[in-house]
């Protein structure tokens, strides 16, 4: 049973002329000339075609590919095979990553959507996988190159990012003080922990939070609630799902525990 290289091409779904080049290459064979100058090959050579092209894919050349194909031994082959296969592994673990952020601005989107700007309530939160990043540093107002280098201890994470303080009372006292960057990652190491939390949403842009706090502040006062636990900052709606700065969507979460008047 034979093929030609028009057959190979559209099993492998691969041009007629880079199975031309594979065979010219000697990557491809045996191969058979019939009288009308038919070139015939064994089916293995579909796998075959679409391992080179596979490995084109991944950023071999032609040339080097002639190259091994004049060289090759089972040892050439078998290292060629693994270093493919790491080239794969770091591909497949970047696509992951980048999942993971699509994955965090679907769930931050849906849940700004189904928001009620303004409104303060409390809800039960599950566990939140996060990332932190300390802000924490000596002097007064964080520098700008301590930012940066606080942004390359999670470089190509791309997940949302938000803000944490120590208490509530820091967060109403020092609203441009936070003392963590918090990215919203689904691998992150960390967690913002499930439980009851006070939660308030205000439409305002980057760093303003309409008196979001002190609405919390009056409604815990309101309902005997007692916050504990770091208080966090995410933007529901920012730049990644709304055109206009007005309509960002920021959102408060701290827990909080009823307080026994007795």
């Amino acid at each position: 049973m034979k093929l030609r290289t028009l057959d190979v091409s559209r099993c492998a779904d691969i041009p007629p002329y880079v199975v031309r080049q594979y065979i010219d290459a000697g990557l491809l064979g045996p191969v058979i000339v019939s009288p009308n100058n038919y070139r015939w090959l064994d089916p293995q050579a579909v796998s075959k075609a679409y391992l080179w092209r596979t490995l084109q894919e991944m950023g071999f050349s032609m040339r080097q590919l002639e190259e091994f194909g004049q060289n090759r031994t089972p040892e050439n082959a078998l290292e060629l095979v693994r270093d493919c296969d790491r080239l794969l592994e770091t591909e497949i673990s970047k696509l992951r990553t980048r999942q993971y952020m699509l994955q965090s601005y679907s769930a931050l989107i849906r849940e700004g959507q189904a928001a009620q700007p303004g409104e303060v309530a409390v809800r039960t939160l599950p566990a939140q996988p996060i990332h932190r990043v300390s802000l924490a540093k000596a002097g007064g107002r964080i520098g700008y190159e301590y930012l940066c280098q606080c942004f390359t201890q999670v470089r190509n994470s791309g997940c949302p990012l938000g803000y944490a303080w120590h208490d509530f009372e820091d967060l109403l006292d020092f609203p441009e003080q936070p003392t963590q960057m918090v990215f919203f990652d689904p691998k992150g190491d960390d967690l913002r922990p499930a439980g009851e939390y006070l939660v308030g949403t205000a439409q305002c842009c980057y760093g303003d939070t309409d008196g979001l706090p002190s609405r919390m502040l009056d409604y815990s006062r309101h309902n005997n609630l007692e916050f504990y636990g770091p208080a966090y900052t995410v933007y529901l709606l920012d730049a990644a799902s709304v055109a206009g700065a007005e309509e960002y969507l920021l959102q408060i979460a701290v827990r909080v525990r009823t307080v026994d008047e007795t």
